[in-house]
């Protein structure tokens, strides 16, 4: 066989490859798309955002389903035992990669039991103050901590949440004294009513609610300033170094055939990538990404160790 046929016989294979799944059928019913928090959140409401243009692109109906529980932990372990023939997806936020650390005889193992499909982009949290503190600024919140240690308090969703170790990773970083108040739920209506002081919120619902003067906007937890919120100073502006962005990613069983994990990961990029649904994307806080398995799979890898040092190092673990 010549170099010139080799060439194009390997071009071809490289082309067919990914429309393997396709000539194969597949899917050949309504896929699943596993949510592990509760229905109404954010995370539920960007995954409908995106079921309608999947299931156009693969060509069956996307069927939501919300497993909440144990730090996200319920719904994970429903996908990692699904029959792994790509029917069954899961789509998750950074508490994938606290859990390790956080939740005590986790029956899985994320990087061993899910394969990384696609990063759908980051989302960032915004620290948000009561309207009764007597902080404006983080160099407010800064000094009112240290001259009143363990006076001042913050409200997370529960011990050993992604939004815990944020908000122990300021404490950490900045050197203050802050008091965990844990919830089982939402402690939005209290930061509300001046019952607990402090809350690190998602950026659409932060903004929203600064905008009507229910909260305090102090900085926002990425590395720097974003174009969509250009005022609102960064975190680390004062804390430098401080980085405490969440992801959402999707995932599906790791024995599912690679054609069918090629074909879920191509459709969740195109889809994801398009500008209209970007826009959409970017109003739930949303800045995406649209990555693939290979970028996931180092994220993964890298925020497990990193929140697992977090949260080894202040004992957090889940109520």
């Amino acid at each position: 066989m010549t170099m010139q046929r080799r060439a194009l016989l390997f071009a071809a294979t490289a082309v067919a490859a990914p429309m393997a799944a396709r000539a194969q059928g597949f899917p050949n019913r309504p896929v699943r798309m596993v949510i592990p928090f509760p229905p109404g959140g954010v995370v539920d409401t960007v995954a409908r955002m995106i079921t309608t243009p999947l299931s156009e692109a693969l060509g069956q109906p996307i069927v939501v389903e919300t497993r909440p529980g144990a730090g996200a932990t319920i719904g994970t372990a429903a996908v990692v035992n699904a029959t792994p023939d790509g029917h069954t997806i899961l789509f998750t936020s950074a508490a994938i990669a606290s859990a390790p650390a956080t939740v005590a005889n986790l029956s899985y193992d994320a990087m061993r039991d899910l394969a990384p499909l696609s990063l759908l982009g980051d989302v960032p949290l915004v620290l948000t103050a009561s309207p009764q503190l007597a902080a404006d600024s983080m160099a407010g919140l800064l000094a009112a901590a240290r001259s009143r240690p363990g006076a001042i308090t913050f409200a997370t969703p529960g011990n050993g949440t992604p939004i815990h170790l944020a908000m122990e990773l300021l404490k950490r970083e900045a050197r203050i004294d802050l008091v965990h108040v844990p919830y089982r739920g939402s402690p939005i209506p209290d930061v509300l009513a001046g019952r607990v002081d402090l809350h690190m919120d998602s950026a659409p619902g932060a903004v929203a609610r600064g905008r009507q003067g229910q909260v305090k906007l102090l900085g926002i937890a990425t590395p720097a300033r974003i174009a969509a919120l250009p005022d609102l100073p960064a975190i680390a502006e004062t804390v430098p170094g401080y980085n405490a962005t969440t992801w959402f990613a999707f995932f599906a069983p790791a024995r599912v055939p690679a054609a069918n994990l090629a074909r879920l990961s191509e459709a969740l990029i195109a889809v994801t990538s398009r500008p209209a649904l970007r826009a959409a994307l970017a109003d739930q806080g949303v800045e995406v990404q649209a990555a693939g398995p290979e970028v996931l799979g180092r994220l993964l890898r890298s925020d497990t160790e990193r929140m697992g040092a977090i949260a080894r190092s202040v004992g957090a673990r889940l109520d």
